[in-house]
């Protein structure tokens, strides 16, 4: 495994080592004169030790003790502990983020410190990098764009980390931003798990909690779960259900899913199972993902779509649902062979509705009487123990042929007639051209006049006469709340209260 530490500075990373009257101890240096020591520490001869486990009593020093510096890095030799108390490799490279301003406050010489004792402990690959220099801020309140990070700042930060992961490609990145400032550091763990995606490398963050209790060793520790972050995926998650985008939704919260108290997020995951018709796992208990309604479940799906702007989805699933209605239908009507894609009627269908396939009967038949039995759809294949097996063709013609003359439903024949075949030619070009706007545009103009869709932005389609008298022949009372059921049974479990 290959790893890459990315530090960060403060003005605590670097501490002078003393003697006083509890023994060896080690002292902060004074904030407001910490630039100060910095050079006067670079300008001396030092060494690094181990940091002592007490921290001195008392004011932290604005002076330097005469003669060789002893200095310590606590929070680098907690984060380079934590290697070793959990058994696994130091990192092979560090990237530290330093400052090198002129104000007597910044630690402009830490970065160097942390340097060597990287060296000292065997990481020999050390980058530096100053994100700050001369009279530079961070920020600049004046320019909204500016005003929490500068961009100039954001663009060092992520030219020197998108370098550091392209020229090492490690598998494994510890980002331990346990010093300077709270904005910047965040900007770095982003910046690492961004550039860290094409790469495949997992992403740890560690912090150093502040030990100020005297006989408390510092220990870095992975980063804790912080509560703020669930609920932002919360509403992420949230407003992009509301807006039809169940995978996106899935997408912006699949991140956090095994963190502690994030189990709503199964509720996103079964979403987008459904979103994108795969199965939806047993512990799902939103009862209309399951419904056992064929045609239900495919009237959510253009729904969400027509939601999301998704044209080629709904388009797709418009088509869908007047199949999905028929077999709805069809099911109840039929037994479907244990092993082949045959099915036994409940309910035999009439002789005109049965293809013609003895060859000898065929070609005594005129050509319009040989396209008139192409249009037939039930296909007798074997007869087994006195019962007859079928094929059946759902394809276009054949399908409302089944929904007119067999199942006698107005409704479901009324729609499968609106479902004409320049509609099923669109739902091909839209799933299967380059989607232009032109051709969404059409699509959705389309789907409009012929009363599939409604004119409204964005269209719906459970608000639809056509649909919604489907729906009701098989048993739904109220059609145009399906969507809106399921959405405030999804906001009851993201917002408990």
């Amino acid at each position: 495994m290959t790893s890459l530490l990315i530090m960060t500075t403060g003005r605590t990373d670097v501490q002078i080592v003393v003697n006083d009257e509890n023994g060896v101890v080690r002292r902060e240096l004074d904030d407001k004169t910490c630039g100060t020591l910095h050079n006067q520490i670079e300008q001396r001869a030092w060494r690094v030790l181990d940091p002592p486990v007490a921290k001195a009593k008392g004011d932290k020093a604005s002076v330097l003790p005469a003669g060789d510096l002893a200095l310590c890095t606590p929070k680098l030799d907690a984060v380079l502990n934590y290697f070793t108390n959990e058994l696994r490799e130091l990192p092979v490279a560090a990237l530290i983020f330093e400052t090198r301003r002129k104000k007597n406050d910044d630690p402009r010489f830490a970065g160097a410190v942390l340097e060597q004792r990287l060296y000292d402990r065997g990481i020999s690959q050390v980058q530096r990098h100053a994100f700050l220099e001369g009279n530079e801020r961070f920020d600049d309140p004046a320019n909204p764009l500016d005003a929490v990070v500068r961009r100039e700042v954001v663009a060092r930060l992520e030219q020197a980390i998108a370098g550091a992961i392209e020229g090492l490609k490690p598998t494994q990145i510890f980002a331990a931003t346990t010093g300077g400032m709270a904005a910047v550091n965040a900007v770095i763990e982003e910046l690492a798990r961004l550039y860290a995606v094409p790469t495949g490398a997992k992403v740890d963050v560690l912090e150093v909690p502040d030990a100020a209790i005297a006989k408390q060793v510092d220990r870095a520790i992975e980063e804790r779960f912080h509560p703020a972050s669930g609920y932002r995926a919360r509403w992420q998650a949230l407003s992009l259900i509301e807006k039809g985008n169940l995978l996106g939704a899935w997408g912006a919260v699949a991140y956090i899913k095994d963190q502690p108290g994030q189990e709503w997020t199964r509720v996103v995951e079964w979403l987008a199972c459904f979103a994108s018709s795969l199965p939806i796992p047993d512990e799902c208990d939103l009862s209309v993902l399951k419904h056992q309604r064929l045609a239900v479940r495919a009237a959510l799906r253009v729904e969400f779509a027509l939601r999301a702007g998704d044209i080629p989805r709904a388009a797709h699933g418009t088509v869908a649902f007047f199949e999905a209605a028929l077999w709805d239908y069809l099911g109840d009507k039929t037994s479907r062979h244990a092993s082949k894609r045959q099915f036994m009627f409940h309910v035999p269908p009439p002789n005109e509705l049965v293809r013609e396939n003895d060859s000898a009967k065929l070609a005594a038949l005129s050509k319009t009487k040989k396209d008139e039995n192409r249009k037939r759809p039930f296909i007798r294949k074997e007869t087994v123990d006195g019962v007859d097996w079928y094929q059946i063709d759902d394809t276009a013609v054949c399908a409302n042929q089944i929904a007119e003359h067999y199942l006698k439903l107005t409704s479901l024949t009324k729609f499968g007639k609106a479902v004409t075949q320049k509609i099923r030619d669109l739902r091909n070009d839209v799933a299967h051209n380059e989607p232009t706007p032109q051709l969404m545009n059409g699509a959705r103009t389309e789907m409009q006049q012929a009363g599939l869709w409604s004119k409204d932005d964005p269209p719906r389609f459970l608000s639809q006469p056509l649909v919604q008298d489907v729906l009701k022949e098989l048993g739904i009372s109220q059609p145009d709340g399906l969507c809106e059921e399921l959405l405030a049974e999804v906001r009851t479990r993201l917002l408990p209260c």
